[in-house]
């Protein structure tokens, strides 16, 4: 009669507790005894729920003072307005002559005399050239060590050596600074897109990436204001970009968790639950208890001993121990693997030197440079706003070849000349060109969105920051030699026809992703024979191991 009065009361106590949790996607009657994929335990923790959403506005929040370093760079480094010799100013400096005095904004050029012989541009492409070795050089360490630290290391990197370059003094020590923050940046942001991979479903990915474009795309809007407020290149680095990322690093640190695929893939089981469980609690669901498919080994070896027989290593076993050895020569030496990364490797390069080249091509277009970059700004806010549309709804190869395609459509347009007689008035001419980059920065931004999800889908969980790591580290070769090439070309030619080569990379681009495989709505593999068992059926005990009803019960 009491314990039945207890057990009553027990249930009773149960069901009060459970009103605190939401309803998660399916229940198990022991959890401690159920085995899930990765896949179903980020659907019992809610995928897209407050821990994700989270994670998805501090992550904004740091793209939005990255890009104001990224994207404010020509406000940093921008020439005075005028050169002032003995009383007279001009607009353009003589270099061969002395110059007293300079008017303009305080630039970095300006402070130190960078206007002449192309000296300001060697900074910004040390800049890209310490962002080309921390693409290649973090998802390494972040292999080793967990996508955690390694995101928390390349921000602190970043935000330290900006913070430290607004007090510097010294040019070498600004060149070297600045290589610096190009590193620990371009680390951080191979690291992050990665991580929004691991972290969670379908549904996540797709949202924080597609954010994480909008967040990039609105700094051009809202950073030209703080310039006119600030206006001090030193002033702009230590409080617009450099005070507020460390204060996010602090941020990042409590909140952020380890990648339960990394943690898996490193067999850390327990903690990979610890994970999972957090994760569970603060988004209101039952504590995560559940085993992961990959530890049936352990109930194997459980089964072999109450059985007395000779212990047999299961696939599962044979995947752990492949896994200890991967790293970049893996991309390589598999032939699948091989092809899929010297596709994606072009593609990434036309992403960024589409998206730089068309940045430093606006004052070619025929129309005011300011109105060209506002205009910009705003179809990139709306578009990037819009991927989520396509990422949710069509395949990742079909919108892929949807944005080359009419990347393609309009780099023909740029072939038109601007006749002499339209300099001062607006001509057809001049809105064809328009016309034409507000086409491409559009494509662009949904094919930057599409190709950051396809590519962390594409790569298994052991191999996907070393696959992110020389997409990115192609993908900055890009963005150095965009304005070389645009510098070029209207040297050369004096004309706007330097984005004309868009066409064409786009569309060997375009011929390329008929050999790529699609994701879209398929399960991500964590290892690299995982693709093997899902097209085979093979046993996971050896069908000769028979277990009778005694010894059966005894493991239970």
């Amino acid at each position: 009669m009491i314990n039945s009065i207890k057990n009553q009361f027990k249930q009773q106590l149960e069901l009060l507790q459970d009103k605190k949790y939401k309803k998660p996607a399916f229940e198990a009657y022991d959890m401690k005894r159920a085995f899930v994929t990765l896949d179903q335990a980020f659907e019992y923790v809610g995928d897209n729920s407050k821990y994700q959403q989270r994670i998805t506005l501090l992550l904004c929040i740091q793209f939005l003072f990255y890009s104001f370093f990224v994207m404010g760079m020509p406000y940093l480094l921008q020439n005075p307005s005028k050169y002032c010799t003995d009383g007279i100013c001009i607009e353009y400096p003589n270099c061969n002559n002395r110059i007293d005095s300079l008017i303009g904004f305080d630039s970095i050029a300006k402070e130190f005399g960078l206007f002449c012989n192309g000296r300001k541009a060697f900074i910004a492409a040390l800049f890209f050239v310490g962002q080309m070795f921390g693409g290649f050089t973090f998802p390494i360490l972040a292999n080793i060590f967990g996508r955690r630290k390694i995101l928390l290391f390349g921000m602190s990197l970043g935000s330290i050596s900006i913070f430290v370059g607004s007090l510097c003094d010294n040019l070498l020590s600004l060149y070297a600074l600045f290589f610096i923050a190009g590193f620990g940046l371009s680390g951080y942001e191979t690291v992050v897109y990665v991580y929004i991979t691991e972290i969670s479903a379908l549904r996540f990915r797709s949202i924080a990436s597609s954010l994480l474009i909008v967040i990039w795309s609105s700094s051009m809007l809202i950073y030209p204001f703080i310039v006119d407020i600030l206006q001090s290149w030193r002033l702009l680095m230590m409080w617009s970009i450099g005070v507020p990322l460390l204060v996010t690093i602090v941020l990042d640190y409590f909140y952020f968790v380890e990648s339960p695929r990394w943690l898996i893939s490193k067999q850390q089981y327990d903690e990979c639950r610890r994970v999972f469980r957090f994760m569970s609690i603060f988004n209101k669901r039952r504590p995560f208890e559940f085993n992961f498919m990959e530890e049936l080994d352990k109930f194997n070896n459980r089964c072999v001993k109450v059985a007395s027989m000779k212990k047999v290593e299961t696939q599962i076993k044979l995947i752990q121990q492949s896994n200890q050895t991967a790293g970049y020569w893996e991309l390589f030496k598999r032939s699948k693997l091989l092809t899929q990364t010297l596709i994606l490797v072009q593609m990434w390069f036309l992403r960024y030197f589409t998206y730089y080249g068309l940045q430093f091509s606006v004052s070619t277009f025929g129309i005011s440079m300011t109105t060209t970059l506002r205009i910009l700004a705003l179809v990139e806010l709306t578009t990037g706003m819009s991927s989520l549309y396509f990422k949710l709804k069509y395949p990742r190869i079909i919108s892929l070849q949807f944005c080359l395609l009419t990347m393609i459509l309009s780099a023909t347009l740029a072939y038109i000349d601007i006749p002499l007689e339209c300099q001062g008035t607006l001509c057809w001419q001049q809105v064809l060109h328009l016309v034409s980059a507000i086409l491409i920065k559009a494509s662009i931004t949904i094919y930057n969105s599409m190709l950051n999800t396809y590519t962390g889908e594409a790569y298994v969980t052991t191999v996907r920051s070393y696959g992110y790591g020389v997409c990115m580290t192609f993908g900055q070769l890009g963005s150095t030699f965009a304005p070389l090439y645009v510098s070029y070309v209207q040297e050369i030619y004096q004309q706007a026809n330097a984005i004309t080569i868009v066409g064409l990379l786009a569309l060997l681009a375009l011929g390329l992703t008929w050999f790529l495989q699609e994701t879209y709505k398929k399960d991500m593999y964590d290892n690299l024979t995982d693709e093997v068992m899902a097209t085979q059926t093979l046993p996971l005990i050896n069908q000769e191991m028979q277990f009778d009803e005694i010894e059966l019960q005894q493991i239970r």
